[in-house]
């Protein structure tokens, strides 16, 4: 195969974000993980709060799903980085269909309680939400999560993620 699905729930799921890290990603839908929730206890580069799912028996965590070529692959990895482990059989639920298929996705392996991510990263995990029309509940939740006000202006993930906001377009603006 020349591609491969992914499942986004995190800053992925962001259109314009996931595009600048591998260019062919075009969004398919939307679907769930079953059984699994987020939170932001993947320790980042920058020691904030990254999302990451685990497992909660009856939680459904919906995101994306995106069509990727193949070669791109090692570049969404590369963008991943240290702390979070690629799992190339994960299955979620499409939402369409409630078909059962195997995604690739990442999974937090760097985990700390206590870490609160940055104001601009979780405003791309909203815009994303927003952008592919996420239930108004899991929106919500996200706007509730505590955040901290990044005052590091020149921080290389802080300029990316404003750059992939602005590319969104308005609708993309501050969420929280």
């Amino acid at each position: 195969m020349n591609s491969f699905l992914y499942f986004a729930y995190g800053s992925n799921m962001l259109t314009e974000r996931l595009q600048a890290r591998c260019p062919s990603a075009a969004p398919i839908g939307i679907a769930y993980a079953p059984d699994h929730a987020l939170n932001f206890t993947k320790t980042g580069k920058d020691f904030s709060g990254k999302a990451t799912l685990f497992p909660q028996s009856g939680a459904h965590q919906y995101g994306v799903l995106f069509k990727i070529n193949r070669d791109e692959l090692s570049a969404l990895d590369m963008a991943e980085g240290a702390g979070y482990r690629r799992d190339d059989d994960f299955c979620v639920i499409r939402h369409e269909d409630d078909a059962k298929i195997p995604v690739t996705t990442y999974l937090g392996t760097d985990l700390a309680q206590g870490l609160t991510p940055f104001d601009w990263y979780l405003n791309l995990i909203i815009a994303g939400a927003r952008q592919h029309k996420l239930s108004d509940e899991q929106i919500s939740s996200l706007q509730r999560t505590p955040y901290i006000v990044d005052t590091k202006a020149n921080r290389k993930g802080r300029c990316d993620a404003l750059a992939a906001l602005k590319k969104a377009g308005p609708t993309a603006s501050r969420f929280i």
